[in-house]
């Protein structure tokens, strides 16, 4: 940059208009340290019309002054230079001022789908990116795909430190302006979609500064937006001071991933400039149709089964009778090992080839030796009313379009991220859907993430 190994930049802030002339030091870069050169302190002053003026002095080292063209920011605790952002500052939580900081676990307000995965939690880790299940500290960026265990959303990743300037801070919403402004966003960039957002998650890092303590002024921001059934990342940018970062997403295993152009590469300060859908320091992703995209919601508000090896949910008195080729039943059992019955649980590991021949009514989306001890949910749920009944109605309607269906009962059960015997560690992700009006009914079998091994079908009577 500017045609030398080692750019100056100005090691703190720059003046208020009232602070008049100040004195401020000035540095190079090395490879360890931003700060690693020294050179002869500068005096800057801010003037009318959001310009500087700057005395130079010959350096003490073959070096050059750089700068980037930006546009100044107020000190109002709501804006932040140019960039698309979405409301933030008052009303706020902010996380404490730290190197390598985090915020506590926070609850969200409704579960997030993000690619095969549904949480109810995530943490905000100062270095800029948000992790799920457990906090993360790590200041040093790699290469996505990194094939780790860990979903990440990271707008940008690098080593911040905000104990000397800076502010990072997070808020949910689940109505006003801001939900408007999501929605008409979503229904912007997709037009296929006809989507009213119900949740929005915005955290913001504003002007904060690199370690150690450079002075220096990034600001961007991440917005989760999700309907229940749609979810998005928008990833927001404002002025971006130069250093070596990460911008992207990686889930685990690295199935999913992205990774925005210039990543890793140092003083890329285009992503003020750069955007998937057309406008300036915006990047937009949908992120529900992963491996567990055509799910229906579970997690909140579910019944669990027990943690055990060859389980079994106590019976389930259904809200609505439900009709299986012939047989009227208003109960049911969710099996750990991956089916349902109607009649008794049924704890058999070892699945047979259909026909059986056999007694019993069996629905088996995923029949195997399954043990949850370990890892994973078995949990279920009946809706009579809402959102649920809305998408069964859609989807039976768009795969039977001869009939004019609209479904009064939902029957959910979901096997979620669960692990086979013996306590294999291994995360296998399925889902059964009994779907009913009364007179018509319908059996869905969605699947997520599957590891090895199985049978599937399902069985009747003989």
């Amino acid at each position: 940059m500017c045609g030398t190994p080692s750019p100056l930049w100005l090691n703190g802030p720059h003046p208020q208009l009232e602070d008049g002339v100040v004195t401020r030091q000035v540095c190079g870069s090395t490879w360890n340290d931003c700060c690693g050169h020294k050179s002869h302190p500068i005096q800057v002053k801010a003037c009318p019309g959001n310009y500087y003026v700057y005395e130079f002095v010959r350096p003490t080292f073959c070096s050059a002054y750089c700068a980037e063209v930006n546009v100044p920011h107020t000190t109002t605790r709501s804006n932040i230079s140019s960039g698309p952002f979405y409301p933030f500052g008052a009303g706020d939580t902010e996380n404490d001022r730290s190197d390598d900081g985090i915020s506590p676990v926070i609850s969200l307000l409704q579960p997030f789908r993000f690619f095969g995965e549904t949480y109810n939690q995530l943490y905000i880790n100062n270095n800029g990116y948000l992790t799920f299940d457990w906090p993360w500290y790590s200041y040093f960026p790699y290469q996505f795909p990194g094939y780790g265990g860990e979903d990440l959303i990271a707008p940008f990743w690098t080593d911040i430190d905000n104990r000397g300037n800076g502010f990072i801070s997070y808020r949910q919403y689940s109505s006003g302006s801001v939900l408007t402004e999501a929605t008409q966003d979503i229904n912007q960039y997709f037009t296929d979609l006809s989507f009213s957002a119900t949740w929005v998650f915005v955290a913001t890092w504003d002007r904060v500064a690199y370690y150690p303590y450079s002075g220096t002024e990034t600001s961007f921001q991440v917005v989760l937006i999700s309907d229940g059934h749609f979810s998005f990342v928008l990833f927001n940018y404002g002025t971006i001071a130069p250093t070596q970062r990460y911008a992207g997403y990686d889930t685990i295993s690295s199935t999913y991933h992205f990774s925005i152009t210039g990543s890793l590469q140092y003083n890329i300060t285009s992503l003020t400039y750069s955007s998937n859908v057309n406008v300036p320091g915006r990047w937009v992703f949908r992120t529900d149709h992963g491996s567990q995209a055509v799910f229906y919601p579970f997690g909140a508000g579910d019944i669990v089964n027990d943690r055990s090896d060859d389980g079994s949910s106590s019976v389930i008195y259904f809200l609505h009778h439900f009709i299986f080729f012939g047989q009227t039943y208003s109960q049911i059992y969710v099996n750990n090992n991956g089916h349902l019955t109607f009649n008794g649980p049924f704890h058999s590991y070892t699945p047979y080839q259909f026909p059986g021949y056999g007694e019993i009514d069996l629905i088996a989306p995923f029949w195997i030796d399954i043990d949850n001890r370990g890892n994973g949910v078995i949990s279920y749920r009946q809706y009579t009313s809402g959102s649920v009944l809305t998408e069964a109605t859609q989807d039976i309607n768009q795969y039977f379009p001869e009939l004019s269906f609209s479904a009064t009962w939902v029957f959910v059960a979901t096997w979620d991220r669960v692990a086979y015997f013996p306590l294999s560690g291994t995360e296998t992700s399925f889902q059964v859907v009994l779907i009913s009006d009364g007179h018509y009914t319908f059996v869905l079998m969605n699947y997520g993430t599957i590891a090895p091994k199985v049978y599937v079908q399902v069985c009747t009577t003989w």
